[in-house]
């Protein structure tokens, strides 16, 4: 059995995309609403939620389990593999490799501040990005915004403050660095138009989950 967790619905893109590619598999997915933003708690914190969200998938029989949160990957995937040794866990990062293949001008990486700030992102972008204008953006306002299931005309005035004209007339791809921004891929696209290439993480884990189990 496949194990999925992170902070609420965002991982719900990641489980998708696991079913589309291993249809037979039994998951169970952990949406943890009650300690809902990772992004505001602290790498202790992190790390015990962590834990203790494994343990719970663990007992429902998950041999696998995937950290479906780009913040709680950071801060918590290699602690989880210290503890629990017997579990194969596959973490998640934003798509700043293929980005950075595919752009000719500039890459926005939107994402929760947490994730935004680390040292991982930090590296990718200085390993995949060179010679291109990087706009690397933190929205939690966005995150708990997709969380609750605000309506269309609330996300675009998220949007609207947090991807302002300039960025984008700058831009040419989007990297969706927070599993919780690809259920809103098509009010994202509707707004940074035809230009601007979105992209994620969510094939990549999948086929990285395929991989581990050998299928």
């Amino acid at each position: 059995m496949i194990g999925i967790f992170d902070s609420g619905i965002g991982g719900n893109c990641i489980k998708r995309e696991i079913e589309k590619l291993l249809p037979e598999e039994k998951i169970i997915y952990l949406a943890d609403k009650n300690n809902f933003p990772y992004g505001t708690k602290s790498l202790s914190q992190i790390r015990k939620i962590a834990v203790k969200n494994t343990n719970y998938l663990i007992n429902k029989g998950a041999k696998l389990i995937v950290v479906a949160c780009n913040t709680a990957t950071v801060h918590a995937i290699n602690y989880l593999r210290k503890n629990f040794p017997n579990i194969t866990f596959i973490g998640v990062e934003p798509a700043v490799k293929p980005a950075g293949l595919i752009s000719k001008r500039g890459i926005i990486i939107l994402s929760s501040p947490k994730a935004a700030k680390s040292k991982q992102l930090l590296n990718l972008m200085n390993k995949y990005t060179k010679g291109r204008k990087v706009f690397n953006i933190g929205s939690l306002e966005l995150v708990k915004a997709v969380e609750n299931k605000l309506g269309n005309k609330e996300i675009k005035m998220i949007l609207e403050k947090t991807l302002p004209e300039k960025i984008l007339n700058q831009s040419d791809v989007l990297v969706l660095g927070c599993t919780h921004f690809p259920l809103i891929k098509n009010e994202i696209k509707k707004y940074v138009g035809k230009k601007i290439k979105i992209i994620d993480s969510g094939k990549a884990v999948a086929k990285q989950v395929k991989l581990k189990l050998n299928l």
